[in-house]
């Protein structure tokens, strides 16, 4: 009976010898695992510190700046920009689809894109306090000039009227209309320009993406046929303002789809929780604001302070 029970006992502790050394290994794989998911995790909020560190501006710029359009009355329209700070968010963009009737021909040459290659900005030349993205979306439908362009957009809404790849004529030249998707912004009398410029921004971002372009594949109607447009931006001296919000909300959509930002404006009685001067005071001020960013089921809290500059 003791023979036979030695040799057991011997293996009995052979086995146990064994398993605790398997037990080791993959404690220390475990180990191993978890310390390169956190130091993935870590490099992710490091990501959203430098993202919240692009959108919070030290200095917010205010100026007086013009509208222009063609109506009597109209040509020249005083603006007022407050200030804003761009809080992202990365909520998905309502498009109304309002697509021209393909009986329109004047609107419609009827032929699709072959590549696309630019975004193409423009802004309307009406300024009456009527000409909204709806009007004009409306307007276009029945139109009979050779006229034509696939998104309006305002403060409000955006609306599409031409199939996203197919050639419209905004450009001015064959590169532009052959190759562009053109992006017609309101600028009517009361409109907030600072929201139509954010909410343009925003779609540039998104067609930059689906068809895989850059910021240096923005343009300016200007840039193909030399008109003076988008002119309020150009003579705001606004345009690499815009540019700046496309690449915030480019590298939002890119990189942060998966991520929460939540804002709180920590003085309300200057800005509001969506980034706007509310204030119509035109005195300098300090912006304080705070935002919750939620990633991977963690939450952390930023707090910022910016200086609003007085309006001149």
């Amino acid at each position: 009976m003791k023979k036979i029970f030695m040799p057991l006992f011997i293996i009995l502790i052979l086995v146990m010898s064994a398993c605790g050394e398997d037990r080791s290994f993959i404690e220390d794989e475990y180990i191993v695992r978890n310390e390169a998911a956190d130091q993935e995790r870590d490099g992710r909020w490091e990501e959203v510190e430098g993202f919240l560190e692009m959108i919070s501006e030290r200095e917010v710029k205010t100026q007086r700046f013009y509208l222009y359009g063609s109506e009597p009355g109209f040509e020249k329209v005083p603006a007022v920009n407050f200030g804003y700070i761009p809080f992202y968010t990365n909520e998905e963009l309502d498009i109304i689809e309002e697509i021209v009737p393909m009986a329109n021909k004047n609107v419609r040459p009827g032929k699709m894109r072959a590549e696309t290659k630019y975004i193409v900005i423009h802004n309307t030349g009406m300024a009456s306090p009527v000409m909204t993205a709806s009007r004009l979306s409306k307007s276009l439908q029945t139109s009979t000039r050779q006229a034509s362009w696939h998104f309006t957009v305002d403060d409000r809404e955006i609306y599409q009227e031409l199939l996203l790849d197919e050639i419209g004529w905004h450009a001015g030249t064959p590169e532009g209309n052959n190759y562009g998707i053109g992006i017609e912004m309101a600028v009517y009398q009361g409109i907030d320009f600072n929201a139509a410029m954010r909410r343009t921004a925003r779609l540039t971002a998104k067609l930059m993406l689906q068809y895989d372009l850059d910021l240096g594949d923005v343009k300016r109607h200007f840039d193909f046929s030399g008109k003076n447009c988008p002119q309020v931006l150009i003579e705001s001296h606004r345009w690499e303002e815009f540019l700046g919000l496309v690449e915030m909300e480019y590298l939002g959509q890119k990189n942060f789809s998966d991520v929460t930002f939540i804002w709180e404006s920590l003085t309300p009685a200057v800005l509001d929780n969506e980034g706007r001067v509310v204030s119509k005071s035109g005195e300098a001020a300090s912006l304080r604001y705070r935002v919750r960013v939620i990633l991977d089921g963690q939450e952390r809290a930023y707090e910022f302070a910016s200086l609003l500059k007085s309006l001149v």
